[in-house]
């Protein structure tokens, strides 16, 4: 009817029905607080983003944090969130431009301002585990600037999680939520880790279970890191088929395999690398150590 307005839920869903319409959300703060929990039944995570200077954990300091608490059930769901926290720190030199232009950061912003090293530390140390979309980046530069909190279980939605084998082309975070319905200005600390939660909570109906549980089944199980040292530099197109990574830091090809897999992984770096001369270097890790600055 003319002139009548029109809720805009009521569009979206009727969108929703139409074959050629996909409709995005805008997601909101999640904010979860049941009258009932069997905490006996539950792990508490820690979500956590960060931004920083630059890429480099070494070199480039954290000049945002944000962190929010949660609880899953027995069944992986979220149950409970706590109030999120963000903070921003002044680093020791003037932020990048181009950092400034992903961030929408200032010198300006952040001048003065410090994270609250003990109530950060607080939150993570009495989590049962901590997770980010990308723990690799994330967990060196917040176990450096807090050192009190390294150590814990982590686990990455990015890197845990089967996303090819589910169905998922993308692995960004914008990406994957975009393909379950939902949108968020990213590249903020606590819209990132507002979004992470919604991921975590997403449910896989086609496989069962949520993104949490599918990520924690797989983050505690242990795993090799398998180092290609001093591989020959014609094998690596075949190192990166394989599923290597170079690691610039330790300046070394690197894969992660399942502990089922280690033996044979062994076997073909020797025979393929090395010809049958030696074996690559190997650690067996667990999500105490993964992700951590030069696991």
């Amino acid at each position: 009817m003319i002139g009548v307005p029109i809720e805009p839920e009521v569009i979206a869903r009727a969108l929703d029905r139409h074959d050629d319409y996909r409709v995005l959300r805008r997601i909101r703060r999640m904010d979860r607080r049941p009258t009932r929990i069997d905490r006996s039944n539950s792990l508490v995570g820690v979500a956590i983003d960060v931004e920083t200077t630059g890429l480099d954990h070494s070199r480039h300091e954290v000049i945002e944090l944000a962190i929010q608490r949660f609880r899953l059930d027995a069944q992986y769901r979220i149950v409970e969130t706590g109030r999120p926290r963000t903070w921003l720190e002044q680093p020791s030199e003037p932020i990048p431009p181009g950092i400034t232009r992903v961030t929408g950061l200032t010198d300006a912003d952040v001048a003065g301002r410090a994270i609250a090293d003990g109530e950060a530390g607080c939150m993570i140390l009495t989590a049962d585990f901590v997770v980010s979309h990308n723990a690799a980046f994330d967990r060196p530069f917040l176990e450096k600037r807090l050192p009190m909190a390294a150590g814990r279980p982590w686990a990455c939605t990015l890197a845990d999680v089967e996303w090819r084998e589910l169905g998922y082309e993308g692995r960004t975070l914008s990406a994957l939520l975009s393909r379950m319905g939902w949108f968020y200005d990213a590249h903020r600390a606590e819209v990132d880790v507002t979004a992470l939660l919604h991921l975590l909570s997403h449910p896989l109906d086609e496989f069962g279970g949520t993104v949490a549980g599918r990520m924690i089944g797989n983050a505690n199980k242990p795993t090799w890191i398998v180092d290609a040292q001093d591989a020959p530099f014609s094998a690596r197109e075949v190192l990166k088929e394989r599923g290597y990574r170079w690691d610039a830091a330790r300046r070394v090809w690197s894969a992660q395999v399942a502990d089922d897999l280690a033996r044979d992984e062994a076997d073909w770096a020797s025979l393929m690398l090395y010809g049958g001369r030696r074996k690559p270097e190997m650690r067996r890790v667990t999500w105490i150590e993964r992700y951590a600055a030069g696991s």
